[in-house]
């Protein structure tokens, strides 16, 4: 059942997407501002127990659901399975964004293209600008974010869907991950709680994640990207899934770092680094790595058929395991 409440939710969110604003996540991150106002004593054994209240008690109220639904008519259950799915996948949330970016880049309309972009990024961070930023740069930002994207709103919860019984997995996957948007940039206990949970969940699912662009891209690439790459961005689990898709489209995903100001003042010395001077001189600092280029409009193309066929993989692993479980 578990491969067909997938499938039809996929098809539900192509017909009607999820809005991102919508009343059950707003709900979710309502119950977890109340949540942290009315637990925040100063113990960190509070924060545990609101972490607790928002993420794992909800859970397992699907799951009881779930399990009523199924006693009553296995269409009930398979129902509320896609219902749940469809609150907690959300891959139309953004790639429409994608769509936008691509074709405005297709018409060399840059202006276009960084509003789009602009507009995405500022749906989770309101002064987030994209203004004068080159065309590599917004591709680059885009595919990050994508594959994020990606990772947090279908590969994960497909993961956990598939692990824990009934939809209660992906439920508790979306609900941390809710926890931590709320609660994340906090410098106190709720803070602390809601990103080590969250990294605890995601520690697993971002590797099976970067497995997976290993497996439909470029394997050798994907795999260096996760093992010599991703240790050094300041979200590990982050860095697993951008690195690994970086080497799987055989990009360059990670910021250009700031070259520090030069000695003395002249034409050349002040002159700016381009885009494409920065990749050369990260590429002698590491000549060792793979080579890989700055994205282009082309690689945005390239990253959408990456998201898909990976989406593809899993489900063929799903149906796999569900045939398997059938003739058991």
């Amino acid at each position: 059942m578990s491969f067909f409440a997938l499938l039809l939710a996929f098809l539900a969110e192509q017909i009607r997407p999820l809005p991102r604003n919508n009343t059950a996540h707003e709900l979710a991150r309502d119950f977890c501002r109340w949540a942290g106002h009315a637990l925040d004593a100063g113990v960190a054994g509070y924060a545990v127990a609101g972490w607790l209240l928002v993420a794992l008690v909800p859970s397992l109220l699907v799951w009881g659901i779930a399990a009523l639904a199924w006693s009553v008519h296995p269409l009930f259950a398979l129902l509320f399975h896609v219902l749940v799915l469809w609150f907690t996948l959300g891959f139309r949330q953004f790639s429409h964004y994608f769509t936008e970016l691509q074709f405005a880049l297709a018409r060399g309309d840059v202006a276009l293209a960084r509003q789009h972009l602009q507009d995405w990024m500022r749906t989770a961070d309101p002064a987030w600008s994209a203004e004068a930023m080159a065309v590599p740069e917004i591709c680059r930002t885009a595919i990050e974010e994508g594959v994020v994207a990606s990772h947090r709103n279908v590969y994960g919860v497909l993961f956990w869907y598939a692990i824990l019984p009934g939809p209660s997995g992906a439920a508790l996957y979306k609900l941390a991950g809710i926890a931590r948007e709320e609660w994340g940039a906090r410098t106190d206990a709720f803070g602390e709680v809601a990103r080590r949970a969250f990294e605890l969940l995601d520690w697993l699912p971002a590797r099976m994640t970067a497995i997976g662009f290993a497996i439909v891209g470029n394997f050798e690439d994907a795999l260096y990207g996760w093992r010599q790459r991703a240790a050094g961005w300041p979200d590990p689990q982050r860095g697993v899934v951008v690195e690994s898709a970086a080497g799987a489209l055989g990009v360059r995903l990670a910021p250009v770092r700031a070259q520090p100001e030069p000695a003395a003042s002249g034409p050349d010395l002040a002159a700016p680094v381009t885009a494409s001077a920065a990749s050369e001189l990260s590429a002698a600092e590491t000549p060792d790595e793979p080579e890989a280029k700055l994205p282009d409009p082309t690689a945005l193309h390239a990253a959408v058929g990456l998201l898909w066929r990976s989406v593809v993989l899993w489900m063929a692993l799903l149906l796999l395991l569900s045939l398997a479980s059938w003739a058991s």
